[in-house]
């Protein structure tokens, strides 16, 4: 998958925040990086939250999604809650696809979906890594 040009010309908030106001769902943006990220992290923040965003929208039955995305130690996070009917399938395709795209740069998803819901989906970018693989941010 390809780099969405809103990235480059954009960056990566203002590309999340088109996600938002394209989302069939109400989605808040709560980003609170001060810095720019390398593109690998920007790119694997972007997938999570456009994924985790259209699967709330197409499965979940969901009211609100919220989005986070910080900096905590040496990584971004980036969470995506919503509000709808739980029960996503950690192996299920788009997920699966996203935790090897967040695998990648050695970093780490996992999917908290409960029966009745909220699904939670968190990734975990390595920014201080002596991997190769995960740029400094």
């Amino acid at each position: 998958m390809s780099t969405p040009s809103a990235l480059d010309s954009l960056g990566l908030r203002e590309a999340l925040v088109g996600v938002a106001e394209r989302s069939a769902v109400p989605t808040h943006i709560v980003y609170e990086l001060p810095e720019p990220l390398p593109e690998p992290v920007r790119a694997a923040a972007y997938f999570v939250v456009s994924e985790a965003v259209t699967n709330a929208a197409k499965h979940a039955e969901a009211d609100e999604v919220l989005v986070r995305v910080t900096r905590e130690g040496g990584q971004v996070e980036v969470t995506v809650r919503d509000d709808g009917l739980g029960g996503a399938d950690p192996a299920g395709g788009g997920l699966t696809g996203l935790r090897g795209r967040v695998a990648a740069l050695d970093g780490r998803l996992t999917v908290h979906s409960p029966p009745g819901g909220p699904t939670t989906i968190t990734a975990e970018l390595p920014c201080a890594s002596s991997s190769p693989r995960t740029p400094p941010c």
